[in-house]
């Protein structure tokens, strides 16, 4: 069977808006990270996922919440909170921390610092988990990366081999990339152990990384080291595309006290929280949830939507044996919202000129659609859109313009994955510019053309895309055929 691919630009971003310019108020009054009763000492863990590039803000009609200069202004005022009560204060993050569209472009087109590394480093992460979407442009462009910081974060993976790219085993060889790191607050050393899917080279672009399926065992052998050198409390903060996964791994898994989720974008909360406007709903569970370990231990586990939106803020107490004891009542997401001031150097040195590279892809305008387009996530994922309809119409025709050079057949269908259309917005009807374009679909794929495809392979095809609904990204928005 012959395939013929093509590159075609594709891409496109977050709707910009000239926002950022009221920032007049006081960052509201954090709910303080008091230590946890009876506790011999308690740790405040903050944490986010799933960066995903929104420098600027949440996106279209959610201009007044998230964005890294507030968010870093957020970060600043828990960490100083939480430490003026004598707990020990680590940030950290589980992963995907950009992302392919205009906010990322810009990075590209800019070069080495790239934004999101500039961001990254003035907040403080004490450690990072590698996600897939870390590896989207190759190992090459991740080093490059790693590369634009002064003084990077330990980025964890325990279950990635990079031997076979010098690029990256140098960061290893520099102790950048690590299977786990140790870091020290308040007298206290704490273990971090990093994962990844095991999925990692279907979903995204690893090249010559290799992949450890033996999730469990990778993971444990760090923690027995981590342990064996005296380290008794230990985090585990993971990217495993759903806290449902974490929650089971940590059943075959002893020693971990604390699980750090990332790559689901689930909301926990709890009654009272305040909640970016229109999640209400989207509430996935309690924050924390708990699941059980190996010894039939409680294991705290965490999370965030993600796009800068919530800081999450858990305190967790231990004994002086290690043991979790209990988790402070101050604990959940915490909003980012406008009536945080943003940090004032991150606005300069980051968002402003990424809201320039945007507002120049939001000047040209590629053509006019009558209504408004559903690319929401849980619409392009769980049901045929209009916007999953047209990208889908859009490869097929792009497909056959280019047939003949290729010398390959006009395709009879099209389709393109839910998961590969990135605006999670309705865009209003009107001008379509290659802003919006970039925006539904960032990543730049190829098209494939693959002739003479079965017609029992073609219902396996399409099995497969609607076996999981509602659920991951390969729902299958279609184009020439019905379902």
């Amino acid at each position: 069977m012959t395939v013929a691919r093509f590159r075609v630009r594709t891409q496109s971003i977050f709707l910009t808006v000239a926002m950022l310019a009221a920032l007049l108020f006081a960052p509201p009054p954090a709910t303080a990270a008091d230590p946890v009763p009876g506790a011999d000492f308690t740790l405040t863990l903050l944490h986010n996922n799933d960066g995903e590039s929104q420098l600027v803000n949440a996106g279209s009609g959610l201009e007044d919440f998230g964005g890294v200069a507030r968010f870093k202004t957020l970060v600043d005022g828990l960490r100083a909170d939480a430490a003026a009560n004598g707990n020990g204060v680590l940030m950290l993050s589980s992963g995907d921390n950009f992302l392919a569209g205009p906010e990322f472009n810009a990075s590209l087109e800019n070069g080495i610092p790239f934004y999101d590394a500039l961001a990254i480093e003035a907040i403080g992460y004490d450690a990072i988990s590698l996600g897939n979407h870390d590896f989207d442009f190759g190992p090459d462009v991740l080093a490059q990366f790693l590369s634009s910081y002064s003084s990077a974060p330990p980025y964890l993976s325990a279950n990635l081999d990079f031997s076979g790219e010098p690029a990256l085993q140098a960061f290893v060889d520099s102790g950048v990339i690590s299977a786990s790191t140790v870091v020290t607050t308040a007298g206290e050393d704490v273990g971090i152990v990093g994962a990844i899917t095991t999925g990692l080279r279907s979903i995204s672009s690893p090249r010559n990384v290799v992949i450890d399926f033996n999730l469990v065992a990778a993971i444990q052998t760090e923690i027995d080291a981590l342990v064996a050198s005296g380290v008794n409390k230990i985090v585990l903060i993971s990217h495993l595309q759903g806290i449902d996964e974490d929650i089971a791994l940590l059943a075959e898994l002893s020693g971990v006290d604390v699980a750090i989720a990332g790559g689901g974008d689930e909301l926990l909360a709890n009654p009272g929280d305040p909640l970016v406007p229109g999640e209400e709903g989207d509430v996935f569970g309690a924050y924390p949830l708990t699941a059980t370990d190996a010894d039939g231990n409680d294991v705290p586990v965490v999370t965030t939507p993600g796009e800068y939106k919530y800081v999450g803020q858990l305190s967790v107490g231990f004994d002086a044996d290690g043991n979790v004891i209990g988790v402070g009542a101050d604990s959940g997401p915490k909003v980012v919202d406008g009536t945080i001031v943003a940090d004032p150097t991150l606005q300069t040195t980051v968002v402003d000129p990424v809201v320039a590279a945007i507002e120049d892809l939001d000047a040209t305008v590629l053509g006019t659609s009558e209504v408004a387009l559903d690319g929401t996530r849980t619409g392009v994922r769980s049901v045929e859109t209009n916007e999953g309809n047209l990208i889908a119409d859009a490869l097929r025709w792009q497909a056959g313009d280019l047939a003949a050079d290729f010398g390959v057949p006009v395709p009879d269908v099209g389709i393109q994955n839910g998961g590969g259309i990135r605006n999670n917005t309705v865009i209003d009807a009107g001008d379509i510019t290659v802003l919006d374009t970039f925006d539904m679909v960032p990543f730049g794929n190829f098209v494939s053309v693959v002739p003479d495809v079965p017609r029992d392979q073609f219902k396996e095809i399409l099995e497969n895309a609607y076996s999981n609904v509602p659920g991951d990204g390969r729902f299958a928005q279609i184009s020439g055929f019905s379902v």
